[in-house]
């Protein structure tokens, strides 16, 4: 069975202003069809009374927190700045076993200036076999996802592969169907090669523009990434799990405007490709 999640770290800004509220945010989801939430772990880092209202709003909701997005730049070698990522890591383990989750899923991961990134990615691979065996003995999996900030690091399939082949095949893969843009790749072309290690999905969409990237965030549905194609693989494969809709919120719109029409949109086209199947 597929089940849908909607990430809300972008609406951050937006629970914390006159306009918004995190429990407005959890109902939002609710109404739109959600089944699951994908928060950022680091947001809940000292916030018990966080914690507790979004447990109990989650329940009063029917949704639950499959997978959570875990800050830990694991690109390090050494020193304090090695120390800081494990104590997030350790802090975001505590905090996605509480809420129940399925996946730790770590992100933030940078290239240091002057390092090598095949070295970087050994010491990410290091830090990841540093924590599994805790994260596997609380029932949970830790997945990362290819990372669009660093592109060159762990970005490209290739360099997602290392990292898996660094940790002896432990760590699993959270394909996001856009990031794959930052390192001159596409989700289409590297899907085959990267499911077999898949536990979850990011869906997202990205449009031309002039910047130095050559694109930028698009509402759901309406930009350049193969989403619909990649949707028909998934339901190929018989795909049974998780996936979560990564919004780019406009200017002017919030979750009240875009949640439920983009949710819609990322459900339909699993729905076509199921009945083509």
């Amino acid at each position: 069975m597929l089940k849908f999640a909607v990430m809300t770290f972008m609406y951050q800004g937006w629970t914390d202003s006159a306009q918004g509220s995190h429990e407005l945010l959890l109902e939002t989801l609710a109404e739109a069809g959600a089944e699951g939430v994908e928060a950022f772990c680091n947001h809940f880092f000292g916030e018990k009374a966080l914690q507790k209202l979004y447990k109990r709003k989650m329940a009063e909701l029917k949704l639950v927190m499959p997978v959570m997005d875990l800050i830990a730049d694991l690109a390090v070698s050494a020193g304090s700045e090695r120390e800081t990522a494990y104590e997030h890591m350790r802090q975001g383990i505590d905090i996605c076993e509480y809420f129940g989750a399925e996946i730790v899923h770590l992100a933030g991961c940078h290239l240091p200036a002057q390092a090598d990134p095949g070295e970087a990615r050994k010491w990410i691979a290091e830090g990841i076999m540093h924590f599994i065996d805790d994260i596997e003995k609380r029932g949970m999996q830790l997945a990362f996802e290819n990372y669009d900030p660093a592109p060159g690091l762990i970005c490209s399939a290739a360099e997602c592969l290392e990292i898996i082949q660094l940790t002896e095949n432990r760590a699993r893969f959270v394909f996001d169907t856009g990031n794959f843009q930052a390192a001159g790749e596409r989700a289409e072309d590297n899907f085959e090669l990267l499911f077999p290690y898949c536990v979850h999905f990011h869906f997202k969409d990205f449009k031309a523009a002039d910047n130095p990237r050559g694109y930028t965030g698009a509402h759901f549905g309406q930009g350049f990434i193969a989403n619909r194609e990649i949707a028909a693989k998934m339901v190929a494969t018989g795909y049974q799990g998780w996936l979560a809709l990564e919004s780019y919120p406009q200017a002017g719109n919030g979750p009240l405007e875009t949640i439920a029409p983009e949710l819609e949109t990322l459900k339909s086209f699993f729905d076509r490709a199921g009945r083509n199947a």
